[in-house]
This record gives structure tokens, C-alpha cells and sequence, in this order.
């Protein structure tokens, strides 16, 4: 061996092995420390290297995985997949002092890569991350239109589309489910775009119907290849990433729902034919509000009618609940018979006059929550909450539907009692001391994110519930071949971001002639306030208009 291999010998001994074998010792620890939960985190299940949580992490009804969880851990809980660390609150308390009280901290959303590529730099109200400008207009400008006070110039609106809904459940029952998603999705595009939709196979219901499923099922956990865990995936070729195709096919199906109704609006005014729809304002205005591009208010309109699913959901679900638990249904519709009588339909100032049936409709919505996770957040910088750390980054979820089942405060969570809303407010068993966090509409989420539709969704709930109690009976289904009765499947739900009822067969009885005579008057006068949204329909929705119409007037008349 030479001097000069022999030096080189010595120096890779004393300096390049060392280095290297210590190199490979950090990435190996740094490895091991991936998944891992740090001392300061909320307490969860036991981890793995590298993977955390993801090999436990559930795929479907991650609501009651997560509750189960916390009864171990506590209120607060964390998991690790991969190094993302998510955090699950459990408790109003949990709610208030960390998307409430520090809602500047925890009002972003987590990067969804796949809603970017949906929709335009994820300009939308609620997967947008909380970042700009931009952002915090369209914010503002949609909690304007759905503000209690702008709720007045739109209520007329929503009782004469009420007023269709029951008119359709009095001659199609079978088609009861479809005939829900008909009224809120015609409500949101009424207020929205100043247009319509009087049935069921009209154009802008039927094409919401075919391209939102489609949307949420992009967005849903597990649906693609996690992107947003591994962002080079993103970079894939589109040949090798099947994936991509169908974000591409969504993508174009939402901009050509959402780009056809803004251009209705668009040529509506360039015709002097405005009839004072929120987007009408908006393109008017869109200079002065910084709406400089067209997607921008493409996508501003979007987040009104996709909020339209989840009224739908709440709405099917209070058929289903009062198909599956009859004598609730019984009880509220003899104190709608004393307070209503049978001379009149209701109005919205009886649900004041009606406690069983208020505690009903939010028994309905506790005891199965549409949206049993809410819509995560995202954290911008750590929080220490309680001695444990939120970090910035973490994914934080309120489990809405763990808290309306935690048997510390809710006697047999998992029975239908309205009862209980008779005795406070919050429907907590007597003798416990509530959370000092609860508050009311905490089902809408909190913070800067909070759902700003509560008094629209309050509204058309309740005037629903009342009408259908009023009007009908509702009953399970007929099996054909024994004659008996087949009770709701109420676990038949779908597992995304909103939890709907499956569609079920059910039956739905007008109580009397007499209802039906009140209920077909009411639809007719609700022509003329619906009239006014309706110079851009089809000609199948204007013959299915006049035939319908006539129908009702020549009962009316008889």
C-alpha cells in the first residue's frame, strides 16, 4: 500500500465513516420519529414508527371511532398519520377555548391539493384556506345575504317553496326524498341567482344532483392517493395517476354548473331584467368588492348552493325520525292540532306556541348529526390549551356527534327523546352540571368559520317540520309479499362530509281532505311569489308549471 492509500485510508476511517454512520443514525432517528406523538401533545392511541395512527385509522364513520377513543384518552385527543398531527375535541369547553377563543389560531383549513385542482386556488367559502383578501370578502359578503336581518326579504321566498313541498309530497309521497333535495336546492338558487327550479328533473337541480355527489366524493378521506401527505404524487403523469382523470372530469363539471348559472345572471342584466338576486349585486358591485376575475364569483355562488345538501340531509332525516319513532310523531302533531287547529296552515310565529315539537326537531338533529365532524381546521401557530399543545399545522376536527352522544351529559344518548329539551335547553339529564362551553347552535361549527346560514337553515327546518306534521302521516313502508310494516334502516347513512340518510321507501298520508284543500290553496297563492324567478325556465318546467298550477286553482275553485 502506498503513503498516499494508506493517509486515505486513515481519513475515511477517522472523518467520512464517522460522518456517514452518524448521518444514517439521524436519519434513522429522525425516521422512528415520524408518526411518533411528542410529550406535549393531547393523549390518543399508541403509535408505531412512522405510521402513527394510520394503521388504526378508520375509513368510514371516523365520528364514533374517535368518541370510543376518547373515553380512553380524554375530552382532547391526538393522532399521527404519517408526521401530520390531528387533534378531535370532544367537549364544548374544547370547542370554545380553541376554535372560539382562538379562532385567529384556528380558522384556516388544512391544504386540500385535491380541491385546488377542482376549484380555482380553492376559492371557495369552505375549503379555502383562511389566507387573503380575497377570501375574507367573499366571507363577509356571503354572511351578508344569510345575516337574521337579510332573512326577511328572502322569508317570503322560503314559506312559498315550503308551501310546493308539501303540495308535491300530497301527490308523489314515493318520490319524498327527491322532492326535499327539489326545495332547498330552488331556495338556494332563488336567492342566489334569481332562478328556480319547480320539479325535480329541472335543469339546475338535476345537473346540482349529478355534480355535487361527485364533488364531496373528490374531497372525501381516502378517495384518492394522499396528496396532501405526499405532495410530489401531485407531479405524477396524468397516463399513470387514474385519479387525475376523474379530478379533471369534476373539475369541468363544476365550472360548467357554476359558470352557466353566473352567465343567466349576466345576461339577465345586460336585458334590464334584474330581479334582485344576491349575484346581481355582486356582478355590479364586483370592482369596488375586488372580484376581479370571473371565478372568483363563480365559486362565491357555488358555496350557497352546496350548503343546500346539507339542508336536504336535515330534512330527510326529521321524515325518517318521524317515520321510525311514531309516538313522537304523535305527540307533536296533537299539540300542532291545538295550537293550529285544522282551519288553517301554520305560520312561522307558531313554532313559538309549540315546545314539543321545538324540542323534537332538535332532538332530530341530535341525535344524528348530518355533519357528525364538521369541516376541519387548520392551525396557524401552536396553542398551549389546557398544559397540552395544539401545534401549528394540526388538523383539528370537532366531533359534533360525540358530544350529542356523551352519556356524562345526555341520559340513553342513543334514544329519540325529545322529552329531554322540555327540561333545559341543551336537553342535558337533570342533576348534572353542563359544560360550561355548550352553547346553542354549536352543530354549525364555531369560530371565524362558523356556518353563516344558521337563521336560513333554522327557518326552513322548522316551517318544514311544522307543515309536515300539520299535513301528513308518515309511515314505514309495506313489505308486498307479508303486508307488514318494514321499519327505516337508521343506520343506512353515507360516511363523507355530510352524513345523509339513504333513501328509503316509506309511506306518506294527507290526514284529511280537508288538509289537502288548505295545503293545495296555500301552493296556489304561492305562484305569485315564486312567479317572479321564473322568466328563464324550460318549456318542460313552464308546461309542468301550468299543469300544475291549473290543477291547484281548478281544486281551489272547486
Amino acid at each position: 500500500m502506498t503513503a498516499f492509500s494508506a493517509l486515505t485510508s486513515k481519513l475515511l476511517h477517522a472523518l467520512v465513516y464517522p460522518l456517514l454512520a452518524s448521518a444514517v443514525a439521524y436519519a434513522s432517528l429522525y425516521a422512528l420519529r415520524i408518526g411518533s406523538r411528542g410529550k406535549d401533545l393531547p393523549p390518543g392511541p399508541p403509535t408505531i414508527p412512522i405510521l402513527g395512527n394510520s394503521h388504526i385509522f378508520p375509513t368510514r364513520r371516523l365520528h364514533i371511532q374517535f368518541a370510543e377513543w376518547a373515553k380512553t384518552y380524554g375530552d382532547i385527543i391526538s393522532l399521527k398519520i404519517f408526521q401530520m398531527t390531528i387533534i378531535v375535541l370532544h367537549s364544548p369547553s374544547g370547542v370554545r377555548e380553541i376554535i372560539d377563543k382562538r379562532s385567529l389560531s384556528s380558522s384556516n383549513r388544512p391544504l386540500s391539493i385535491i380541491s385546488e385542482m377542482i376549484i380555482a386556488e380553492n376559492m371557495n367559502l369552505g375549503s379555502g384556506r383562511f389566507a387573503n383578501e380575497t377570501w375574507r370578502t367573499l366571507r363577509k359578503a356571503v354572511a351578508q345575504l344569510l345575516s337574521p336581518e337579510n332573512f326577511k326579504q328572502f322569508e317570503e321566498c322560503v314559506h312559498a317553496e315550503a308551501s310546493q313541498l308539501m303540495w308535491d309530497l300530497s301527490r308523489d309521497p314515493e318520490a319524498w326524498y327527491h322532492h326535499i333535495h327539489r326545495f332547498t336546492t330552488s331556495f338556494a338558487t332563488t336567492i342566489t341567482y334569481g332562478r328556480r327550479s319547480p320539479c325535480i328533473t329541472s335543469p339546475d337541480v338535476a345537473e346540482f344532483l349529478h355534480v355535487h355527489p361527485k364533488f364531496l366524493a373528490a374531497l372525501d378521506i381516502g378517495a384518492f392517493p394522499p396528496v396532501d401527505l405526499f405532495p410530489p404524487l401531485k407531479y405524477v403523469p396524468e397516463s399513470w395517476a387514474a385519479w387525475k382523470h376523474v379530478v379533471k372530469e369534476v373539475r369541468a363539471l363544476h365550472d360548467k354548473l357554476y359558470g352557466r348559472l353566473l352567465s343567466a345572471v349576466q345576461l339577465r342584466l345586460e336585458k334590464g331584467a334584474a330581479n334582485g338576486s344576491f349575484m346581481e349585486d355582486m356582478i355590479l358591485n364586483a370592482r369596488k368588492l375586488g372580484f376581479v376575475r370571473e371565478e372568483i364569483l363563480m365559486n362565491l355562488g357555488a358555496v350557497v348552493i352546496q350548503g343546500s345538501d346539507t339542508s336536504s340531509a336535515t330534512l330527510q332525516n326529521l321524515v325518517l325520525c318521524l317515520v321510525a319513532f311514531p309516538e313522537a310523531q304523535r305527540k307533536a302533531r296533537q299539540e300542532i292540532d291545538n295550537v293550529i287547529g285544522v282551519n288553517r296552515t301554520p305560520n312561522p310565529a307558531d313554532i313559538q306556541d309549540l315546545p314539543y315539537t321545538r324540542a323534537l326537531i332538535e332532538e332530530c338533529s341530535r341525535f344524528h348529526s348530518v355533519g357528525p365532524l364538521g369541516l376541519p381546521h387548520a392551525m396557524t401557530k401552536d396553542e398551549v390549551v389546557d398544559g397540552v399543545l395544539i401545534p401549528k399545522n394540526a388538523i383539528v376536527f370537532m366531533n359534533i356527534w360525540g358530544m350529542f352522544h356523551d352519556p356524562r351529559y345526555f341520559d340513553r344518548p342513543n334514544d329519540f327523546m325529545p322529552e329531554r329539551f322540555l327540561l333545559n335547553q341543551f336537553g342535558i339529564k337533570p342533576g348534572v352540571e353542563d359544560d360550561a362551553g355548550r352553547r346553542a347552535n354549536l352543530m354549525f361549527g364555531g369560530g371565524r368559520r362558523i356556518c353563516p346560514g344558521v337563521a336560513f337553515a333554522r327557518a326552513s327546518l322548522e316551517i318544514n317540520a311544522m307543515n309536515f306534521i300539520w299535513a301528513f302521516e308518515f309511515l314505514p313502508a309495506l313489505d308486498p309479499a307479508t303486508g307488514q310494516e318494514v321499519p327505516p334502516n337508521m343506520e343506512d347513512y353515507s360516511h363523507g362530509i355530510t352524513a345523509a340518510r339513504a333513501e328509503t321507501a316509506i309511506r306518506i298520508k294527507p290526514r284529511s281532505k280537508k288538509h289537502v284543500d288548505l295545503l293545495t290553496r296555500q301552493f296556489a297563492e304561492a305562484g305569485r311569489t315564486l312567479s317572479r324567478f321564473e322568466a328563464e325556465l324550460t318549456d318542460e318546467d313552464r308546461e309542468f308549471n301550468m299543469k300544475w298550477r291549473r290543477s291547484a286553482d281548478e281544486n281551489v275553485d272547486g
